[in-house]
């Protein structure tokens, strides 16, 4: 049965979609596509949508991911390493000399400084990471407040304010090592709380002082606040709120 009971009308699938209103009706009509009547229309539930085009092996709209609300926030479609995703385009026969396929790495974008990487493009212009990744953390650059989500000691993502605080450019926040935003005098307290937080330690601060460190070295004195995030699985959203005025 379907969870998501918001329905669209044949239009609305269809402009979500890319195709006619008559390739919807076609859908309807050989009874591939789930449909109600309301009144003389058809209307589709979402859920029942998202499996027809899952079960077509189509990708799943961006549009339709954000409508309602973001009821979708994450692709629906098997999360493929990059190495797959790549594997029918041109760049696919650098892959196998790579770092992150010799070393099975699943987020590509935690290696963009090894020297055995091979990606094709900078992390914010690459379409893999915009199509499994940029999506799942877009969120952040809604708050106004200096906001980063990480994971396993890395950035996947910061918005602007986290951008100027630190004074990098906000695409070179993806994929960045912990190190080099936690200042060294407290990088130490950083990565033993972050290791008891997993351990699921209830002792360890939702929110402590700590010291950042801008793009020239110096100390950044904030608090910072940490929580988890159920989307995606084991990362952490950080929230940083200075301490005092910026100099």
């Amino acid at each position: 049965m379907s969870q998501n009971f918001q329905s669209l009308s044949v239009v609305e699938i269809a402009e979500i979609c890319g195709v006619a209103r008559s390739t919807v009706s076609y859908w309807i009509a050989k009874k591939s596509l789930p449909a109600r009547r309301s009144g003389k229309k058809h209307t589709v539930f979402v859920d029942d949508l998202v499996l027809f085009l899952k079960s077509e092996g189509q990708a799943i709209p961006q549009g339709l991911l954000e409508h309602v609300g973001g009821i979708y926030a994450q692709p629906f479609r098997p999360l493929k390493r990059c190495w797959e995703y790549w594997a029918n385009d041109p760049h696919g026969t650098k892959c196998q000399h790579c770092g992150v396929l010799t070393r099975q790495i699943c987020e590509c974008f935690t290696v963009k400084d090894n020297q055995n990487d091979q990606r094709p493009i900078n992390c914010h212009e690459c379409q893999y990471f915009g199509e499994y990744y940029g999506p799942r953390v877009a969120f952040i650059h809604q708050i106004d407040k200096p906001v980063a989500v990480y994971k396993g000691l890395y950035l996947w993502s910061g918005n602007q304010a986290w951008a100027d605080l630190s004074g990098v450019d906000v695409h070179e926040l993806i994929g960045v090592g912990i190190e080099e935003i936690i200042h060294p005098d407290s990088l130490k307290m950083f990565i033993s709380y972050d290791k008891r937080r997993q351990q699921g330690d209830p002792t360890v601060p939702d929110r402590y002082q700590v010291f950042l460190s801008d793009n020239r070295g110096r100390k950044i004195k904030v608090y910072l606040s940490i929580s988890p995030l159920i989307r995606p699985s084991g990362t952490w959203l950080a929230v940083a709120e200075r301490t005092e005025p910026k100099s």
